[in-house]
């Protein structure tokens, strides 16, 4: 009969590495023969369940993986196999930590560490700063985060552990995404990718490629980001890791859902919620509605926004994910707001802050305050908005979030404009702007960088000083351009059809209009089409063809439709 001898953990160790390559029935079968020459050595069972629960887990088979790991934890504790029992509770932990159950996540980290500490047991020790350090960063604690990430980093070194030191490196290009630097997030994702490539770790490959697609969308390089896509996707497919392969698909539908291609977003985020929901993985079709109803909230299908959405909850709920729940509410309450139902959208809010709240995520609660702030503002209840604009501003600012802080300032200097305080609302735009100009590429600000010079554009409109308007609303059609975002282009060329229609340019206006009318009638996107007719049926007056005036703007009151609330569209304002 075998015992944990030397020989046993080499084997053992051959193992794990043949997991970590994605050879899981070589894996399984040498598994086998092990346990069947080590009946009644627990210790032994213990680590080989463990490597079991860890095939189920690579896998995103957690339910599986979470009773393999319960199993090996029993048979830890039969054996009075001290360190066993600490791997098997710092496992279960992670299991809850994807699940989103933080609390029983920490509870289960708290006790392996005492029990490695007691054994000085340095690995695994380093392993639980690490799990720790992750709940923190995605609760937008970023100190406490970076401080565990350096300690469970410096012990991995120390013990020579290179896979570990790996997966230290993705954490912090994890954190660093969080914060808003990309250029540090690629810099330490690109280190841990060098390790994983280096031992073969093939789903880490995997997972990295897809963290790096994902930073280089933001910065707006959307070629090169499907290019990693596709790489994540093909190791996935060649792992037979069916979960990721739809959260691949998700990834892809995510560029193009910021191209505002919808109907390939859709494709593809119906193809990740085919390969879900065949599973039987709830938690990614609950991810799944939700990004299928974020494609219809665009197009202004707020119905069918909203049964998606509601959809998407009803998983969360049943499996008690409180972070979907959280997301949800406000993705409902967006929806309620855009239809005018503002007291539901309060309730919907306020039930996410809620829950953002009992979980301790501060960057969550700065995203609800700031949704609470717009359903104020479209009230017209501008201090109210004031108000949770500036709660949001303290909470972004608190965590270093300074993409968060900047859209802050636009949303505040929104307002100003709203009150007709162009001044004020100047001075925040122009803040806002400094902070995107400031991070620039390092956390992917493009798009909202386009959008401040949209905004400050439509200020100096309001103003008359159409010279100046135009200036930034080029500038922001040219990065729209960069970024390929079909969306941003028919906006800014509609906002610069309407300045040179104030500037008594009605040719220009007209041009500019009719190819904003073109694309968002390509994209679906009925408001900016109903708002296109009206400026163009505006220009028609102005020109003294009734007619033609009449003709556009039936076609805008039949887009408009019976009983719609009108909804204000960003970046989008008429002076006539």
């Amino acid at each position: 009969m075998l015992t944990m001898n030397d020989s046993v953990e080499k084997r053992l160790k051959e193992i794990d590495s043949a997991i970590n390559r994605g050879e899981y029935k070589k894996a399984s079968s040498h598994l086998h023969h092990i346990a069947s020459d080590s009946q009644g050595e627990k210790d032994v069972l213990s680590e080989i369940t463990l490597l079991s629960g860890k095939i189920a887990d690579t896998q995103s088979k957690y339910s599986v993986a979470l009773d393999l790991y319960k199993q090996a934890l029993k048979e830890a504790q039969s054996a009075g196999y001290d360190i066993g029992y600490g791997k098997s509770l710092r496992r279960i932990g992670s299991i809850y930590s994807k699940k989103g159950k933080y609390t029983e996540a920490f509870k289960c980290f708290g006790d392996a560490l005492t029990i490695f500490k007691k054994k000085a047991h340095r690995l695994e020790e380093g392993c639980v700063y690490n799990n720790v350090g992750t709940i923190h960063a995605i609760q937008g604690k970023t100190d406490e985060a970076m401080a565990l990430f350096k300690k469970a980093l410096q012990i991995h070194k120390g013990v020579g552990e290179r896979l570990e030191v790996g997966h230290d490196y993705n954490s912090f290009g994890i954190l660093y995404k969080f914060q808003g630097d990309f250029k540090k997030a690629m810099e330490y994702y690109h280190k841990a990718l060098e390790i994983y490539q280096e031992k073969q770790y093939r789903l880490g490959e995997g997972t990295l490629c897809a963290n790096i697609g994902n930073v280089l969308s933001k910065k707006g390089d959307y070629t090169t980001a499907l290019e990693y896509h596709k790489k994540a996707l093909s190791t996935h497919r060649r792992l037979h890791n069916r979960i990721w392969e739809g959260n691949d698909y998700t990834n892809i539908g995510n560029i193009y859902n910021i191209q505002a291609d919808h109907k390939n977003a859709i494709r593809y985020y119906e193809k990740a919620l085919r390969i879900h929901a065949s599973l039987g993985h709830r938690l990614g079709e609950g991810n799944d509605y939700a990004n299928i109803g974020t494609i219809y909230a665009e197009v202004n299908r707020y119905d069918k926004a909203l049964e998606y959405f509601r959809k998407a909850l009803k998983i969360h709920r049943a499996l008690k994910n409180p972070l979907g729940e959280g997301s949800d509410y406000s993705n409902i309450g967006n929806i309620y707001g855009h239809k005018g139902m503002y007291r539901k959208a309060l309730e919907s809010h306020h039930k996410s802050l809620k829950i953002h709240e009992e979980l301790n995520n501060l960057i969550g609660i700065g995203s609800v305050y700031t949704n609470i702030g717009n359903t104020y503002c479209h009230q017209g209840d501008y201090e109210k908005a004031l108000e949770f604009h500036q709660k949001a501003r303290r909470m972004h600012h608190g965590v270093g979030n300074k993409l968060g802080e900047g859209n802050v300032f636009a949303n505040i200097g929104n307002i100003y404009s709203s009150k007709r305080d162009f001044e004020t609302a100047l001075k925040y735009q122009e803040m806002a702007l400094d902070i995107f100009k400031g991070i620039g590429n390092k956390s992917g600000s493009q798009g909202a960088l386009a959008n401040i010079q949209a905004s400050l554009g439509n200020i100096y409109n309001s103003r008359g000083e159409y010279k100046k308007a135009l200036d930034f609303l080029f500038n922001s059609l040219e990065i729209h351009k960069r970024m390929g975002n079909k969306l941003g282009i028919g906006n800014a060329c509609a906002q610069i059809g309407t300045v040179y229609s104030n500037q008594g340019d009605n040719k220009r206006g007209l041009q500019f209009l009719t190819k904003a009318l073109a694309l968002h009638t390509k994209l679906g996107i009925r408001k900016g089409m109903e708002l296109d007719y009206l400026s163009m049926g505006n220009i028609y007056i102005k020109c003294g063809e009734y007619k033609k005036a009449l003709e556009f703007n039936k076609k805008a009151f039949k887009l408009h439709g019976p009983g719609r609330a009108h909804v204000h569209q960003k970046g989008r304002t008429r002076k006539q």
